[in-house]
């Protein structure tokens, strides 16, 4: 055969194949519907509250995030007695089918605009009709499509929503759709094949014997499918490798529709799972993420009763031990223990499960700090697959070990098929055979397939592939399991495995370190309000802890770190809901915190208490109210404070020890500082002197106690304005051509000394970039080296990036970077395509370059994306992407970031104690403090008492120390009560050795970078 004719018959297979899903569905009748629209949705128990109207194929009841109730009536024909009889419905969105008693029983959706093949649109109301059965259910329809508001960017093309398609019942062919199923199958294992090759002659010449066979007369399927049979019966060979094949509907939590409708998702894809596992005895299902079984529980009981008897029958797979897929770049150390605290609990408390993977198949990076968290929270695995989509650099494993910072490491499978959206093809599966990079000494990978992003799940040709492939010749065998019991058979090559240190860098998507940056400076606001919170509510006994508050504020916060929420990458409607979160857990913690004050202090007007829950002494400025001006104020010991006067209240300069509780005292008035007339642009203390320009450039920064200019030869804190227009993923991204166009520098408007006086100095700064208008207050505080850049911006760019640079006399091949519980060392050169691709990298509270003769760092409050350029430091600030929220980061945005030249490395100086200053002030309570925190860091360095609470199962208290300098470290802790530590693990189930506490104090010795949990009894 040549190869034109090779091709016309392929060809002619192929043309078949989409004739043939067209005569499934045939000789229909039309359904009877009345439907009841409302804006937002209305549960089952009120769908007969409303009006309903007669609604026929071709009418539109609604718009985008509307809903309805549709009532579905009709009467089988008599005719199709002993016939299967299907439904075909397209509703204008996607529709969630409830049985009788009001429990979901299947999903379907109409279409998606971003793939064809994710329609479901056919239901099977009967296999055999006896005719003249009677049609009469409830079906809910959310306005939107698979992926929400599927807009596709730079075009008008748009799933319509509201339209009603097709409502229609009619006979089914079952032989034709089998017959569909075989050539899927065998036409994608043609596709893999030599064109020359005899298995693809072969092959394709059998698939044109059935059409022959068939001759375009549905009655012919049997027939038909008796020609390809043979081929399908070709067993696969001794050579071929496995998959294990689990069930799979990555649901995300919010991104292009809003965590409301996720709810209604879940919904549609669990009983639609539920549904393929009472057709199908061997196949298996596995879904993750906590909140969402939260919200079923929650939302649809009876439902979750299901799910609850197929996960104890083994058949439904709770997987990932996080409360979401949460984000792996931005969330802090605690909010990544809360994640499996939370999840894992959950799980625990709700099934009798201990789910040992942690399962995130497409985050944006994974954290060097992970693999300790990961083993610690009693989770022995790991998988993702979202290092495939990496730019310029092909990951070298996808079974390995991966290391984290502190040694430990986590078994870590990425599957090879490099997709969590499989359709169990040949074509899919043999690339993963040939893809997998440990193909020649083990002998499986797992493949997870089904409709994910929207949710889903694997519809049942999905699972027809699956038996199709499960020993056919040219594929790996595919077997539907578990993910747990194949992550234990590949613990048994664990000795084999190759090793991977370090983070986890997706070289891609790196926007999402700055997009939406209200939402990233809330969500660091949260998670440092919350510990603070825990910190003094620990003080109050047991029984008025506020533990389900706090639960509830944490899992508020837990759910808007999902990896396309906290990122940046969904729609407004996503990001309306979130920023108002956000601000209620912030009041519900003051709230908190004032309960806690009004038990713990005594009542004194000229009073107030100073709490740091920090583990570093907290020198800066404290703010106390306006009443406190132009007074004396004197600590508990009697020493008088210096003070200044500010613009809404007093500033106060003292020296607050670590988790220590200071009370001050307001004495007689007395007359305000009166600060000389000075309008140089220079800020000086007896540690360094800052010199700027009109513009808010720094032009010199000199370190008086090294004797160094630290941007001797360049100005710095230049705010540049790039133009920010990324090849595909908007929101996602930063591509590296940005730095090839010019940028705009920010002009100065006006420049000012707003603060002078004993306590800290202040210039103010107002200029102009683009379109938007900024305002930079830099401020000097008498003790300290650290100048703060107090920021506000009124932003108004499309399609820009604001970025500020800090060019520096440093000159250090290396960058020490904050990530959760710790840093990771980064190259500042471009060596290798590897360092090239790290071009915009993560980090949190700071960012350290150091060489012989000191260093620099640059601190910020908020922000995520920094560049490493030599001696330059450079932080993203703002971007201003149009999808898919068209209005992302326009407005108000307030933040701060820091430039702290020091003597000698990063952890001989004070980064890290600055760094954790500005980012946690302490509280400010009202009366006498008449009590001390539960525990305090009472000598040694490089040890940080994070968390202080009470424990999740009993009244103990819970301690939570990090070593933080990457080094051996000895610390001792004062207790205010308590007689002994017991070590337990990050989910506190654990006992794992007892130290007694001796005349109120412990010893403790941390590895690098190690992470501590103890009870305190």
């Amino acid at each position: 055969m040549n190869e034109k004719e090779f091709q016309i018959y392929r060809e002619r297979a192929e043309g078949f194949l989409e004739r043939l899903k067209n005569e499934f569905f045939y000789e229909t009748v039309d359904l009877q519907a009345e439907v009841f629209h409302s804006v937002d949705p209305v549960p089952w128990a009120k769908r007969l509250e409303g009006s309903y109207v007669p609604a026929a194929e071709g009418d539109c009841w609604g718009g985008l995030w509307e809903s309805a109730w549709f009532h579905i009536t009709g009467k089988v024909p008599e005719a199709w007695a002993g016939e299967p009889v299907w439904f075909k419905l397209e509703l204008g969105g996607e529709i969630l089918i409830f049985d009788d008693g009001g429990v979901p029983f299947c999903g379907l959706t109409n279409t998606s605009v971003f793939a064809a093949n994710y329609r479901k649109n056919l239901l099977e109301f009967t296999p055999k009709a006896q005719g003249g059965e009677t049609v009469d259910f409830y079906a809910e329809v959310g306005g939107n499509g698979l992926l929400g508001d599927e807009i596709t960017p730079g075009t008008d093309w748009r799933c319509e929503v509201g339209d009603i398609r097709h409502l229609k019942m009619g006979r089914f062919n079952v032989e034709a759709w089998n017959l569909a199923n075989d050539f899927e199958v065998l036409l994608s294992l043609l596709r893999t094949l030599p064109e020359k090759s005899y298995r693809a002659v072969q092959l394709n010449m059998a698939l044109n014997e059935a059409v022959s066979a068939y001759a375009d007369d549905p009655a012919n399927a049997a027939a038909a499918r008796s020609c390809v049979a043979p081929q399908l019966a070709m067993r696969a060979t001794d050579s071929a490798l496995s998959t294990a094949a689990v069930g799979h509907a990555h649901i995300d939590t919010g991104w292009l529709w809003p965590v409301r409708e996720t709810i209604r998702k879940c919904a549609r894809t669990f009983s639609s799972q539920l549904y393929n596992l009472e057709r199908y005895p061997d196949y298996v299902f596995g879904a993750s993420q906590p909140q969402l079984y939260a919200f079923v529980k929650e939302h649809y009981p009876e439902l979750y009763a299901k799910i609850r008897e197929a996960v104890k029958s083994g058949r439904w797979e709770l997987q990932g031990g996080m409360w979401v897929e949460a984000d792996c770049n931005i969330i802090s150390g605690e909010s990544m223990v809360r994640q499996f605290l939370a999840g894992k609990n959950f799980y625990m408390d709700e099934f009798g499960m201990d789910v040992r993977n942690l399962w995130l198949p497409d985050v944006f990076g994974y954290s060097a700090a992970m693999p300790q968290i990961i083993r610690k929270a009693g989770c022995d695995w790991f998988l993702t697959q979202k290092i495939s989509w990496s730019q310029f650099n092909k990951f070298p494993y996808h079974t390995f070990h991966w290391r984290g910072i502190d040694g430990t490491e986590v078994l870590t499978h990425f599957p090879p098929e490099d997709n969590y959206n499989s359709a169990l093809k040949p074509e899919q599966l043999n690339y993963a055979v040939n893809n997998f990079n440990e193909n020649y000494f083990l002998p499986e990978f797992i493949t997870l397939f089904g409709v994910g992003d929207g949710g889903g799940g694997p519809r049942p040709e999905h699972i027809e592939h699956g038996l199709r492939t499960a020993d056919l010749e040219g594929c790996p065998r595919v077997r539907f399991d578990r993910a747990d019991a194949f992550f234990a058979r590949l613990a048994e090559h664990a000795g084999e495995l190759p090793e991977w240190a370090g983070e986890l860098y997706l070289e891609l998507h790196r926007g999402t370190l700055t997009t939406q940056a209200r939402t990233k400076r809330n969500n660091r606001k949260c998670e440092q309000m919350l510990a603070q919170t825990e910190f003094i509510c620990s003080v109050l006994p047991a029984a008025d802890y506020p533990a389900e508050t706090l639960d509830r504020l944490w899992k508020v916060l837990l759910i808007n770190q999902f990896h396309d929420i906290i990122p940046g990458s969904s729609i407004r409607k996503v990001y309306e809901v979130t920023e108002a979160e956000h601000a209620m857990i912030l009041a519900e913690c003051e709230n908190l915190v004032r309960s806690a004050a009004a038990k713990l202090t005594a009542p004194d007007g000229d009073a107030l208490t100073v709490v740091n829950t920090l583990s570093y002494d907290y020198t800066r400025a404290v703010a106390l109210p306006e009443e406190w001006a132009s007074h004396r104020i004197t600590d508990g010991a009697g020493r008088e404070l210096l003070t200044q006067a500010g613009e809404n209240g007093v500033w106060v300069l003292g020296e607050f020890p670590p988790q220590s509780v200071t009370t001050l005292y307001r004495g007689e008035a007395v007359e305000a500082f009166l600060p000389e007339a000075d309008d140089s642009l220079v800020l000086e203390n007896d540690l360094v002197r800052y010199e700027f320009d009109a513009d808010a450039r720094l032009v010199a920064a000199f370190d008086k106690t090294t004797g160094r200019d630290v941007v001797a030869g360049a100005a710095a804190n230049l705010l540049a304005l790039y133009v920010d227009q990324p090849n595909k993923w908007d929101a996602w991204d930063v591509d590296f051509t940005y730095v090839d166009t010019p940028p705009a520098y920010a002009k100065g408007v006006k420049a000012f000394r707003s603060e002078s006086g004993p306590v800290r100095q202040a210039l103010t700064f107002e200029l102009t970039v683009g379109r938007s208008a900024i305002r930079q207050q830099v401020v000097l505080t008498e003790n300290s080296k650290r100048l703060d850049f107090n920021t506000e911006v009124d932003w108004k760019e499309r399609h820009r990036m604001l970025r500020v640079a800090f060019p520096t006399t440093v000159r250090a091949e290396e960058a020490y970077c904050d990530i959760q519980y710790g840093f990771v060392r980064r190259t500042t050169a471009r060596n290798t395509s590897w360092d090239f691709a790290r071009f915009e990298v993560a980090a949190h509270r700071y960012v350290d370059i150091s060489d012989a003769c000191g260093g620099a760092a640059l601190l910020n409050d908020s922000k995520y994306g920094y560049r490493l350029d030599a001696g330059t430091l450079d932080l993203n600030l703002l971007r201003s992407p149009t999808y898919p929220d068209s209005e992302a980061d326009q407005g108000t945005h307030f933040f701060t970031y820091s430039f702290l030249p020091h003597a000698g490395g990063l952890c001989g100086s004070e980064v890290m104690q600055e760094a954790a200053c500005l980012n946690r002030a302490p509280a400010v309570l009202p009366g006498k403090g008449t009590f001390a925190l539960p525990c305090r860091v009472a000598g040694g360095e490089g040890v940080s008492l994070e968390v202080v609470k009470k424990a999740e199962k009993s009244d103990a208290l819970v301690i939570r120390v990090v070593e933080t300098d990457g080094r051996r470290s000895t610390a001792v802790l004062d207790f205010a009560r308590g007689t002994k530590l017991v070590e337990t693990n990050l989910l506190e189930w654990t006992e794992e050795g007892e130290l007694p506490i001796v005349d109120g104090s412990v010893e403790l010795t941390l590895r690098p970078f190690e992470i501590r949990t103890f009870l305190v009894r």
